[in-house]
């Protein structure tokens, strides 16, 4: 692990990468969900984009919480500051709003009728998915399918800094003592 440009960079595109994965499950599983909710449909989308942003966060936080922690040791000389995972985050988001950006790029480039406007709000709604929810909650405009997108560097920072201060969310929950204890319960009696 070094600290050049390229590698944070790379590292960085991880967010990116996080992001896809989630939009690529919203897309294989929203089929699911709309021929389960057929009589709300919206509905049913709100909150399955509820569920995959939970995926989403914890593929997101994971990830930066790992890379964290390898740049935090003393062998890399490294010596990160704890709020680089925001920097991660603001460079993963880049490649996520120039696509985005298509959306207008293709209003100025083509003629779309009227008739079509709701097809193109879609499309910018599908590839919003995993923040879907959180875009509806803001505002019914556009402009929030863009601003929702500030969420992710702030998943990504504290992510990083869990990894950076050595905080964990299950240890501190104390889900696998219990889990454990359990187990270890389960072994005492069938003896």
């Amino acid at each position: 692990m070094d600290n050049k440009v390229g590698s944070q960079i790379k590292r960085a595109l991880r967010v990116t990468g996080d992001y896809f994965v989630s939009l690529v499950i919203f897309g294989i599983f929203s089929s699911i969900v709309f021929s389960i909710a057929k009589e709300n449909i919206e509905r049913g989308i709100y909150v399955f984009s509820i569920i995959i942003f939970l995926i989403m966060f914890s593929m997101i936080y994971s990830s930066m919480s790992g890379i964290a922690f390898k740049e935090k040791r003393p062998q890399y000389n490294i010596n990160p500051s704890p709020y680089k995972g925001f920097l991660y985050g603001i460079i993963g988001v880049v490649p996520i709003f120039v696509v985005q950006l298509l959306y207008y790029l293709v209003d100025i480039v083509v003629y779309i009728p009227k008739e079509l406007f709701m097809v193109k709000r879609r499309i910018l709604q599908a590839f919003t998915g995993p923040l879907y929810w959180l875009a509806k909650l803001i505002s019914y405009e556009i402009w929030a399918y863009h601003v929702v997108l500030l969420v992710i560097p702030v998943i990504a920072g504290l992510g990083y800094l869990a990894g950076h201060y050595e905080f964990y969310i299950m240890k501190k929950l104390k889900i696998f003592d219990k889990v454990k204890s359990k187990a270890k319960d389960k072994r005492k009696t069938n003896k």
